[in-house]
Formats: structure tokens, C-alpha cells, sequence
């Protein structure tokens, strides 16, 4: 049966191998783009991205989402209290000292905690 698919306008650029970026320790080849409101629980956050590119984070992050509250007191959440749409939290203190709010619908790069099942061929 056939299932609604999205198609993002967006650039993934290859993953930077510099001194500024740890070692991607997962395998590109999952990695898939997703907006922000759809991450999951332990999804690997990779990168931003935009017709740009990919603008990868220095250390990877697994998601932990949380509903979006604009007065939690972290100091981040409160400058996207005006944003006009929708907004998600992908991570709750960790890695860092603050939540990690997004636009709900901005593009993001993952690999994701629960892959998509194998699609068999048919002959």
C-alpha cells in the first residue's frame, strides 16, 4: 500500500573531517532528513540544514524531546517565544547547559533510533 512521502529542499554536503569535528561513529549511509517536530527519542542529531547546506554540529547528539516551554528559565528557549509557528525541544540540557529549541519545521539531519524497515522488491 502506498504511503505519503516528503521531499525537502535541501543540500546535504559531505560530513567535515577537520579538528573541529569528532568522528561521525555511525554509518552516513541512515542518515535521512526529518523536520525538526518529527525527531524522536534517541534519534542522532547531525546537522542543520537549508539550501545552504548541511551545517553539521562539532559533537553529534541524541535527541531527547520535550514539549517546548518558553519561560523553562534555561535562557535559550525564551528567544523563539515569538517564533510564529510551532516549536520543539530536541534536547533537554544535554549536551549543553540549555534546551535545544527549533522551529518545528526546520530541517534536520539525523540518524535515526529506530531505522525504516527493509522494503522487499517485487519481481
Amino acid at each position: 500500500m502506498p504511503e505519503p512521502v516528503d521531499f525537502f529542499q535541501a543540500v546535504v554536503t559531505a560530513y567535515l573531517e577537520d579538528a573541529d569535528h569528532a568522528p561521525l561513529l555511525h554509518d552516513p549511509v541512515h542518515a535521512r532528513v526529518v523536520r525538526a517536530g518529527d525527531v524522536t527519542d534517541g534519534d542522532l542529531i547531525l546537522a542543520g540544514l537549508d539550501m545552504g547546506g548541511a551545517d553539521y554540529f562539532n559533537d553529534p547528539y541524541t535527541a531527547r524531546p520535550e514539549p517546548y516551554a518558553p519561560a523553562c528559565g534555561c535562557g535559550v528557549c525564551c528567544h523563539l517565544a515569538d517564533h510564529p509557528s510551532a516549536v520543539v525541544v530536541l534536547s533537554n540540557r544535554h549536551p549543553w547547559q540549555a534546551c535545544d529549541p527549533w522551529p518545528a519545521d526546520d530541517l534536520v539531519l539525523i540518524i535515526p533510533a529506530h531505522r525504516l524497515p527493509e522494503q522487499s522488491t517485487k519481481e
